[in-house]
C-alpha cells in the first residue's frame, strides 16, 4: 500500500531533484520503478554501544513525529497522505487516530506530490491546554491551498479543528513545511517557494519564507517587515525544518536545485538569495548560509538533544536528518542518514561540522529517513516514509 509506485514517485520532490525549471531533475522524464521485494533488510549503521531497532512498521508514509512535553510516553506520527495523525503509547498504537483531517477539511486526502500532512508541534504550555499544532495541504477546487492550524488534546483525540492560517501557497511540492516555538512564543513556519521562485524574492509573497505569528494566528507587531506582515526572512527555496537552540539562534536548512543544500543561522528581517544566489557568495544584499553541500543530501529533520541515556558528548547536541536521494540502492555517501552537527560560535560567526551518527544500509529497500525525535527515556526516533516504519536507536553500555 504504502509502497504504491505513485506515491514512491510523488516524494521524489520533497528532495532536491525535483521538478521546478530551475535546472532539477524532473521525475516525468525518467520513470523510475524501484524494487519492492523487502525480504532483505540490512542494518543501520551506528556508534559503538548503540542499537538501532525497528519499532513499528505499521504506518503509511511517515513525516514528522514528535513526543508531547507533558513527560508521557506518547509518541505523536503524521501520515503524508491519510491526514491521520497517530498515538503510539508505550509501544502500542492506539485504536483510533489522535486525528483525521479528511473529517476536518473540505476537499480530503490524499494529495498529491509530497502535499498532504507534514508539520507538527506542541504549545510551550501544552500540559495545561493542550494544543498541538500542524501543517498541511488539502484539495481547493482544481488546486491545493495550504494551512496552518491548530488541535486540542481531550483523551488522545483532537478536537476543536481552528485553522489559524491559510492560502499559502503550495504545488506538488515546495509547500508549507514545519512550524516550530520559539523562545519569544511566537510560533515560526517555513513556506517553500511552489515552484514559483521569483516569488521567494517578494515581501509581499508568503512563498519561499519563514512566517512569524503569532499562537492565535495574528501577526506580531514587531515583526521585521510591519505588523502588517507575516514575513520573518526569504529567500529560501524548501526550507524542511528549524530549531532555536539555547541562546536563541534560529538555525534551519534548506533543499536546494540539483545539489547546493543549505544550513543556515536566520535573522529576522534577512535574505537568503533564493533563486538569486547558491552556495556561497560575497554579494552583502543577501545572507550566506554556515554551510552548503554541493551535492544533494536533502536535509530535513532537527533535533536537539535533551535526555541522559547518550553518553556525555550527546547531550545537547543538534541531529539532523539527511533524507538522501530517492532510489539510491545501498549506502548512499550523499545522504539518508543521521548526522551529529558540532556548532561552535554564534549567529552568522557559528562554525559547524557535520558527523555521521546512523547511517542507512538497507540494500535494494526504498527507504528514506524524514524525522527525528527524542522519548522521555532519552532514546532517539526516527520516520522512514518509504519503508512505513519508525526506528529507535538507544544507547547500552
Amino acid at each position: 500500500m504504502m509502497y504504491r509506485n505513485v506515491l514512491l514517485l510523488s516524494f521524489l520532490l520533497l528532495v532536491s531533484v525535483s521538478a521546478c525549471g530551475d535546472g532539477s531533475v524532473n521525475i516525468e522524464d525518467e520513470v523510475v520503478d524501484p524494487p519492492l521485494d523487502l525480504s532483505e533488510v540490512s542494518q543501520i549503521d551506528v556508534p559503538n554501544g548503540f542499537i538501532a531497532e525497528e519499532f513499528t512498521d505499521d504506518v503509511e508514509l511517515p513525516t514528522s513525529i514528535e513526543f508531547p512535553p507533558d513527560g508521557s510516553n506518547r509518541l505523536f506520527v503524521n501520515e503524508l497522505q491519510s491526514g491521520k495523525i497517530w498515538i503510539y503509547e508505550d509501544g502500542e498504537r492506539l485504536e483510533e487516530p489522535f486525528v483525521d483531517l479528511a473529517l476536518n477539511i473540505e476537499g480530503g486526502f490524499p494529495v498529491d506530490g509530497e502535499n498532504g500532512l507534514l508539520g507538527l508541534e506542541f504549545d510551550p504550555n501544552y500540559s495545561s491546554n493542550g494544543y498541538v499544532y500542524v501543517t498541511y495541504v488539502a484539495r481547493d477546487g482544481d488546486g491545493e491551498t495550504a494551512s496552518v492550524a491548530r488541535f486540542t488534546d481531550v483523551n488522545n483525540r483532537g478536537e476543536d479543528f481552528t485553522v489559524l492560517l491559510t492560502d499559502l501557497p503550495s504545488d506538488k511540492g515546495h509547500q508549507i513545511e514545519n512550524l516550530r516555538f520559539g523562545p519569544d512564543g511566537m510560533l515560526y513556519v517555513s513556506v517553500g517557494d511552489a515552484y514559483q521562485q521569483d516569488k521567494a524574492q517578494d515581501v509581499n509573497e508568503f512563498h519561499g519564507k519563514i512566517l512569524r505569528m503569532t499562537p492565535t494566528g495574528e501577526i506580531p507587531a514587531d515583526n521585521p517587515f510591519g505588523p502588517d506582515n507575516y514575513v520573518y526572512a526569504l529567500g529560501f527555496r524548501n526550507s524542511f525544518d528549524m530549531v532555536f537552540l539555547d541562546n536563541g539562534d534560529l538555525l534551519a536548512n534548506d533543499n536546494g536545485p540539483t545539489g547546493m543544500d543549505k544550513f543556515m543561522a536566520i535573522e529576522a528581517g534577512e535574505n537568503y538569495g533564493w533563486p538569486e544566489k547558491l552556495g556561497f557568495h560575497d554579494d552583502p544584499n543577501y545572507m550566506n548560509p554556515l554551510h552548503v553541500w554541493t551535492e544533494t543530501v536533502s536535509p530535513t529533520g532537527l533535533h536537539i538533544y535533551r535526555g541522559d541515556q547518550f553518553p556525555e558528548q550527546y547531550r545537547g547536541k543538534l541531529f539532523q536528518v539527511l533524507f538522501g536521494f530517492t532510489f539510491s540502492e545501498g549506502s548512499n555517501p550523499n545522504g539518508k542518514r543521521l548526522q551529529l552537527v558540532e556548532l561552535q560560535g554564534s549567529g552568522q560567526q557559528t562554525e559547524t561540522e557535520f558527523i555521521d551518527f546512523a547511517v542507512w544500509n538497507f540494500e535494494g529497500v526504498p527507504s528514506n529517513p524524514v524525522d527525528v525525535a527524542e522519548s522521555p527515556d532519552g532514546s532517539l526516533f526516527i520516520t522512514d516514509i518509504f519503508q512505513g516504519k519508525i526506528f529507535r536507536i538507544r544507547y547500552q553500555q
